[in-house]
């Protein structure tokens, strides 16, 4: 009974990177192992895997210090941009410097809003940090693509979510000269000598069809 993958697992995932990424490798996994249900929560918060009685979660950006077991999978790169209207009322920055005269709006984490904007230097010589200020912070990614397609200002948030915008012209990459800044993506679990057959099988799929290699 024990050495077959099998039950319910109970998985949060940020919307946008549940959604675009992950939820399109799930297939693979249910294909795989028939007798595993996964209960699937999308939002942009960190849940307490203990109280909320989650077996596994995706997380983005960098960790908090905690008890909880995290396993690395790849880097999401993420893109600031603004809307050709924005753009066209406030003038185009051309270097992450300029950002401190513009409207910014942050994503907002557990500490916070996130003001302190990160972009390795062209000349790979470490990184620009900028602290940014703006108007309005939110805790979702998608309410922060809408709020710039609006024009209310500069946004930094994943490639994966704005390539479409970027693609059709309704958003406009900013500092294209200047590499990506990235957050890790981690699958975090809690500490468990004896995880069950379910668990094991999912972190092994994530890090197989969804990490990068960077670690055994």
């Amino acid at each position: 009974m024990q050495s077959s993958p099998r039950g319910r697992l109970r998985v949060s995932c940020p919307v946008i990177y549940g959604t675009r990424v992950l939820v399109p490798a799930l297939a693979g996994y249910l294909d795989r192992y028939p007798k595993v249900q996964i209960e699937l929560s999308l939002n942009d918060r960190f849940v307490d895997l203990a109280e909320e009685g989650f077996d596994a979660a995706i997380r983005a950006g960098v960790l908090p210090d905690s008890g909880l077991i995290a396993r690395p999978l790849t880097q999401s790169p993420r893109i600031a941009c603004a809307s050709p209207a924005y753009l066209a009322r406030h003038g185009h920055p051309h270097a992450p410097a300029d950002l401190v005269r513009h409207n910014c709006l942050a994503f907002m984490v557990a500490t916070g809003p996130e003001r302190e904007w990160r972009f390795p230097r062209p000349d790979g010589n470490g990184v620009e940090r900028i602290t940014v200020r703006g108007r309005l912070d939110v805790n979702g990614g998608l309410a922060l693509r809408e709020a710039a397609l609006a024009g209310l200002g500069i946004i930094l948030q994943p490639q994966v979510m704005l390539q479409d915008d970027l693609d059709a012209g309704r958003l406009v990459r900013l500092f294209p000269d200047w590499a990506a800044p990235t957050w890790p993506i981690h699958v975090v679990h809690l500490p468990d000598p004896h995880m069950p057959p379910k668990l094991v099988s999912f972190i092994a799929f994530l890090r197989e069809t969804l990490g990068d290699g960077s670690e055994p």
